[in-house]
């Protein structure tokens, strides 16, 4: 154990100071007023040389305003996991995934129906044929277009029976250069269709001379998909049409395509937005808004809800959706963010009183602990 570093000029004083005292003590003893003002002296040195020694720091508060604004550094830059937003927007295409099997259109009329990879097309006999009659038409065919034709002043019509599609299935609909016509591309293998022709209807398959049907009663075409991507393209009699059923449950919703560039000796791949404008809304922040811009990039690492409504138009579609997502972000290259909600802004929203309050504590412990730790009486 070490020993006590003695102070010289402490003990100077006190064997002055003790002299004082017995001198004090003896009877008639006079004092000088040399020796009072001596030990004045003195015990102002000591003072003096006391005030300019370093004071020892209270590390306890140091540790405490450290704490403190790590949890500040928390609040203000890492990122709530998961949010729940608010989406309306205008776009060219959209994919999707199902949460769960669905039905996702109704029954549509059409003026003009082609679906491409088919492993199997039953086409029913035409007016005035016996059944099994083909008109050499291929039930193996992998393509097969459908159109309402007119003959001696009737005309035929063409539907699109109900599309179920079974969990998991990936769907990507988007507009094509064919006007008032979508196409819809889904990854489901087996996928069974059904279509309902009456009346004249020119019929086109591949591998096949095209020929036309004459069905006095409307009569259906079983058509079932291969393993391969199935292609349904849609046309519409006339524009805005809302053919997708109310409420569906998706995940992993993208506003983006991928197009490819052929060049002499190389492939250039590209990934491009789809959305042309619109507003995001953030739920948990009081419906806080954010405004897209066209060709504005936003991706989701995980995102899980329902589109509420889809409606398709002339130019565009009209999207509204509901959900909660992960790992939002906006932009390309050097204009790629984040547009997480940070937690502060998560409690501002959440608890802006408790917030307001939590926060001048703060500060004012700030204060008056880095003016404790310097010494300084308050």
């Amino acid at each position: 154990m070490s020993e006590p570093v003695s102070d010289p000029l402490r003990e100077l004083f006190k064997r002055e100071l003790d002299k004082f005292a017995t001198e004090a003590a003896e009877v008639d003893s006079t004092i000088s007023p040399g020796r009072i003002e001596a030990l004045a002296t003195l015990a102002k040195l000591i003072e003096a040389r006391d005030s300019l020694q370093p004071k020892s720091r209270n590390w306890g508060v140091a540790v405490v305003l450290l704490c403190t604004l790590s949890i500040a550094s928390v609040l203000l830059f890492v990122r709530v996991r998961e949010t729940e937003i608010e989406l309306d927007v205008s776009l060219a295409q959209l994919s999707f995934s199902l949460a769960k099997p669905q039905v996702l259109s109704g029954v549509m009329n059409l003026s003009a129906l082609g679906i491409a990879g088919l492993r199997d097309v039953q086409l029913p006999p035409s007016r005035g044929q016996s059944p099994g009659t083909s008109q050499g038409w291929s039930n193996s065919a992998s393509a097969v277009s459908l159109a309402p034709s007119s003959l001696g002043g009737r005309r035929g019509t063409v539907t699109l029976a109900s599309l179920l599609f079974p969990a998991d299935a990936r769907l990507t609909l988007g507009r094509s250069d064919v006007a008032n016509q979508y196409r819809l591309s889904t990854n489901a293998a087996n996928l069974p269709l059904q279509a309902a022709v009456y009346g004249p209807v020119s019929v086109s398959q591949s591998g096949a001379p095209a020929g036309t049907l004459d069905l006095a009663v409307p009569k259906p075409i079983l058509l079932r998909g291969g393993s391969e991507e199935v292609t349904l393209d849609l046309t519409f009699p006339s524009m805005p049409q809302s053919p997708l059923s109310p409420q569906l449950e998706v995940r992993d919703i993208s506003f983006s395509r991928v197009d490819q560039f052929l060049a002499s000796n190389q492939t250039l791949i590209k990934r491009l937005s789809t959305i042309l404008s619109g507003t995001l809304s953030f739920a948990s922040l009081n419906d806080r808004e954010l405004h897209l811009r066209p060709g504005e990039e936003l991706q989701f690492e995980q995102s899980q809800g329902e589109i509420r409504s889809l409606d398709l138009g002339v130019t565009q579609m009209g999207l509204k959706f509901r959900g909660r997502v992960r790992g939002m972000t906006t932009g390309t290259g050097e204009g790629h963010r984040n547009i997480m909600p940070t937690y502060l802004e998560w409690l501002k929203a959440r608890h802006g009183l408790s917030l307001l309050w939590a926060a001048s504590l703060y500060l004012f412990g700030l204060v008056a602990g880095a003016l404790r730790w310097w010494g300084v009486r308050l």
